[in-house]
């Protein structure tokens, strides 16, 4: 190794220099996730053990035309619970901000299993052009 040499770097010197994005001093780790997709049935409100209200739903997202759809769990423990039960209906096209967490239970047969639990954190409707329901609206509105 001629005319290399080897440097210690203070790092107390260059702690400062690192800007945190969050407004607290507590850095939290975040899994988020955006879904674009379709209600698979209307929104339901449901009460926790605890005397919590909060809104079940599914959410299906299909790739392409000959792919499998995937479908997604959301809890909204959202303030607004009785608009999003009144006006969330089944096959909504929706827009929904998540945080993501897995939520480990044990089965019947006694295997450790995870499942991922979405809570959502936004929602909103995508405004998509209505399509005739049958060949008899089609032709009415030609």
């Amino acid at each position: 190794m001629i005319g290399s040499t080897l440097k210690t770097i203070n790092v107390r010197k260059f702690a400062g220099a690192a800007r945190s994005f969050s407004s607290s001093s507590v850095t939290r780790d975040v899994a988020r996730m955006t879904i674009i997709g379709r209600l698979g049935a209307d929104v339901e409100k449901h009460t926790s053990v605890n005397g919590r209200d909060y809104a079940r739903y599914n959410v299906a997202v299909n790739q392409g035309r000959d792919s499998e759809t995937s479908w997604y769990h959301v809890v909204s423990f959202d303030s607004n619970l009785e608009y999003l039960v009144d006006n969330y209906k089944k096959g909504n096209l929706v827009y929904i901000e998540a945080t993501a967490s897995l939520q480990p239970f044990t089965t019947a047969e006694g295997r450790r299993v995870g499942s991922l639990q979405l809570v959502q954190r936004n929602i909103q409707k995508i405004a998509t052009p209505r399509q005739p329901e049958s060949r008899e609206e089609v032709e009415a509105e030609a």
